[in-house]
């Protein structure tokens, strides 16, 4: 049997100085030059811990997100395993987050990068609705425990606990779809 270490979100954290490190490396720029003398993107990275909101921000801020392995897994820490957005069932939602850190882990995340797969291929979702528009899901919220077994530029072959394999391809990215980190929990 294949031996893994396991993803760990708050070591991930802790062993990063700062959100600037982790913009670095996509090529966010970190200096929001504004008339209305607003906080910079230095100014609260400065002040404050990371936090799923200023990783989303940044991520936002660059399209260079698409294809930044470091960002995916920072804004994964900060998502919480007991608050599930909107229709997604708690037990989906665990199973949808030790997913992700499999396959940020086990380096996937980098290889497809390599071939082009971006984050709304990966951790894209409906807004309103994204346990129930499986239309709208990206490639890890069909996961479900399932282990990646090859990876092309345009499908996924997976391994699913019995033993079967099925294929996943890659469909062309939809309007109306987030990241799995941009979700509100209106509950809260």
């Amino acid at each position: 049997m294949e031996a893994f270490r396991r993803f760990d979100p708050h070591a991930f954290l802790q062993s990063e100085p700062t959100l600037a490190a982790l913009a670095g490396l996509a090529g966010v720029p970190v200096h929001n030059e504004n008339e209305k003398n607003e906080p910079t993107i230095d100014n609260e990275i400065e002040t404050s811990g990371p936090t799923p909101a200023k990783v989303a921000k940044l991520a936002k801020a660059d399209e260079a997100d698409e294809g930044c392995p470091r960002l995916w897994a920072a804004a994964c820490a900060g998502l919480n395993p007991a608050r599930p957005p909107g229709d997604v069932p708690r037990r989906r939602w665990e199973a949808f987050l030790a997913d992700c850190n499999i396959f940020l882990d086990l380096d996937w995340a980098e290889k497809a990068v390599s071939l082009g797969w971006g984050a709304y291929d990966l951790f894209g979702c409906d807004r309103t609705r994204p346990f129930a528009r499986i239309d709208k899901a990206g490639f890890l919220w069909l996961l479900n425990g399932a282990k990646l077994i090859a990876l092309t530029e345009e499908t996924a072959t997976v391994e699913t606990r019995t033993g079967a394999r099925q294929t996943w391809r890659r469909k062309p990215s939809e309007p109306g779809r987030v990241l799995a980190w941009e979700l509100t929990d209106d509950r809260q």
